[in-house]
């Protein structure tokens, strides 16, 4: 269909602007349909709605404005959401896992975020609240609920956003739930449900739901692409064929926790006879 004023109980979000992000969340939705019937819904421009777009989602609105944005367009199509319960994805975004109980979730939360690893990513909102203190939070994966907050929350993030003339939209993220902090139910999501930095390395433990990155490499150029649907699977399975501990290694793969230089150094010291001393003395 091609659009839906009705208000359905639940579902998934994809906001894409380009053909690329398109492309990506077609794949990424494919992945999250191994795991959910739930209807999953896309904004985009009417350009980009084609027979084939229309075809794959159950839902396809169409909205100009978001094509004048790069990353604040996420919020535009965000706050079109045809659902009491919204669970938003950006578009590379691979689902290793079942992510339904997060709706749950919002019985008792407004809404819920991962947060982000590096505090602040922007200089232009002077005098920040809480600096270095209280971090920004994912804006790649959103769970949240249609209520009067949250209708603030996303109205107040691309005011901010649009104000400060801020092109990464976290930070606008941060200062919105701030901002209406007395009244919002938030919580904070495990890693799991926003694991990335796969090019680098990675402490991983219990089931990896969400992948957020893009992990194609390429001899021609060294920008990251998605990675396919089949690619994207046997790596997710890959990661989470062990459930413990674990370190992901490029090129090397997973690593059992145990092997990590510290717990290699204290199996050498056990060998050698050092002995354990108590903590109680």
């Amino acid at each position: 269909m091609n659009q839906n004023d009705k208000v359905l109980s639940q579902g998934f979000l994809y906001v894409a602007n380009k053909q690329k992000f398109i492309d990506e969340a077609m794949i990424s939705a494919r992945s999250l349909r191994d795991y959910s019937k739930l209807p999953i819904a896309l904004v985009c421009t009417e350009e980009l709605a084609v027979n084939d777009v229309l075809a794959f989602f159950d839902i396809v609105i169409t909205n100009d404005e978001i094509n004048k944005h790069i990353y604040v367009s996420k919020i535009i199509g965000i706050q079109q959401s045809p659902f009491d319960k919204t669970i938003f994805l950006d578009c590379d975004i691979f689902v290793c896992a079942d992510i339904t109980p997060l709706f749950d979730l919002l019985e008792m939360a407004d809404i819920a975020t991962t947060q982000v690893k590096i505090y602040h990513t922007t200089k232009r909102i002077p005098n920040l609240r809480f600096k270095n203190i209280i971090p920004e939070f994912n804006s790649g994966f959103i769970v949240f609920k249609k209520n009067k907050v949250t209708d603030k929350i996303l109205s107040d993030w691309l005011r901010i956003c649009l104000h400060h003339k801020i092109l990464n939209d976290m930070p606008g993220l941060r200062e919105a739930i701030l901002d209406n902090f007395n009244e919002i139910k938030y919580f904070i999501l495990p890693e799991e449900f926003n694991s990335h930095g796969y090019s680098t390395m990675l402490i991983l433990n219990g089931v990896v739901k969400i992948i957020h990155e893009r992990l194609g490499t390429s001899w021609k150029t060294y920008t990251p692409h998605f990675l396919s649907y089949e690619d994207g699977k046997r790596f997710a399975e890959k990661i989470n064929k062990k459930k413990v501990k674990r370190l992901y290694i490029p090129y090397l793969g997973i690593i059992p926790y145990n092997w990590s230089p510290g717990n290699l150094v204290k199996k050498i010291k056990k060998k050698i006879g050092a002995k354990r001393v108590s903590k109680n003395k």
